[in-house]
């Protein structure tokens, strides 16, 4: 019989974590005749064939595949093609899940059928927090509410479900976007959402609040420096995923859109200096907030503003 749902795990060089993951995914309420789980080896360098295949012999429903072309996006369409279920389930490698994980989902998948659904992830710990860190910082929730998410709106990638034939119709991720390795980018999980609205006006996204995964918030996450990275990168990552990136920017406007970026970066130190004197201490106890939930918005602007002059450059010297 063709399982319900294949759960798709892509992983890195990270055996030392996976267990958790999988280790959760094979200890579902749900009969395991309804899921497969595919773990997706993104050309490893440690031991995580060894391991994941050590799963394999245990549990029947674990199925080992090898994906060298390096990318995250690479490893999920990976995931899917090998898939036989009618939903196709992504979680990262560093999540762990409930035992009724996949329970809600079936419930979901029977009562709704919706094209695309998916739910919260909240932070776990192997380390300790520093003291300015916020529990919400290692979380993601749309609301306390199920429902249908409006238009701009979009689930994340480490707790979602596609309908297998949707990923099919549409080609899948696209393997421009998302991780490379160790290098961070990403957008491939909402470029592909925009292009299932847009291909398909009436599909269903849905939110379900309690279909709920723990995801590790990993030491160097919990730092100013890796966060600084990561946001910038981010807003180059979504800068191709607007609807408005495909104006090209003239020469002159480029020049202007430089000055913009220096502009945002002496702002950007300037509220910083302001911040450190009179910032609301009650709301930003620590300057770190101050820098995590204002400061990291604008940086993301910049590398949004920075990815379209990089492009629009491009662009212009294009034959």
């Amino acid at each position: 019989m063709k399982p319900s749902v294949s759960v798709v795990v892509c992983t890195y060089n990270r055996a030392d974590v996976l267990v958790h993951a999988l280790r959760s995914l094979c200890d579902q309420s749900l009969d395991a005749s309804q899921y497969e789980l595919i773990a997706v080896d993104n050309n490893s360098q440690d031991n995580t064939r060894e391991f994941i295949e050590g799963f394999c012999r245990r549990y029947p429903q674990v199925r080992y595949c090898l994906e060298k072309q390096q990318g995250l996006s690479h490893a999920r369409n990976r995931g899917w093609r090998e898939s036989r279920g009618g939903y196709v389930a992504y979680v990262d490698d560093d999540c762990k899940v409930p035992d009724d994980w996949l329970e809600k989902a079936f419930e979901v998948l029977t009562r709704l059928s919706p094209a695309v659904f998916g739910g919260p992830y909240y932070g776990y710990y192997n380390s300790p927090k520093p003291g300015w860190w916020k529990e919400r910082y290692g979380s993601f929730e749309h609301s306390e509410t199920d429902g249908a998410l409006a238009q701009g709106t979009y689930l994340r990638g480490g707790n979602i479900f596609f309908q297998r034939a949707m990923l099919e119709a549409v080609g899948g991720f696209d393997c421009r976007y998302g991780m490379v390795g160790e290098k961070l980018a990403y957008a491939e999980e909402t470029d592909l959402q925009k292009r299932i609205r847009s291909a398909h006006p009436d599909a269903l996204i849905h939110y379900e609040p309690t279909l709920l995964v723990y995801h590790l918030v990993r030491p160097e996450k919990m730092t100013l420096r890796w966060n600084v990275t990561s946001h910038f990168r981010g807003g180059r990552s979504y800068y191709h995923v607007d609807a408005d990136n495909s104006l090209q920017v003239p020469g002159p406007r480029r020049i202007t859109l430089l000055a913009q970026m220096a502009t945002a970066l002496l702002n950007l130190a300037g509220g910083l200096g302001v911040a450190l004197l009179w910032r609301d201490r009650k709301r930003f106890p620590r300057l770190q907030n101050y820098v995590y939930e204002v400061s990291f918005a604008h940086l993301q602007h910049l590398g949004f503003m920075y990815e379209r002059y990089v492009d629009s450059k491009r662009k212009a010297d294009e034959p």
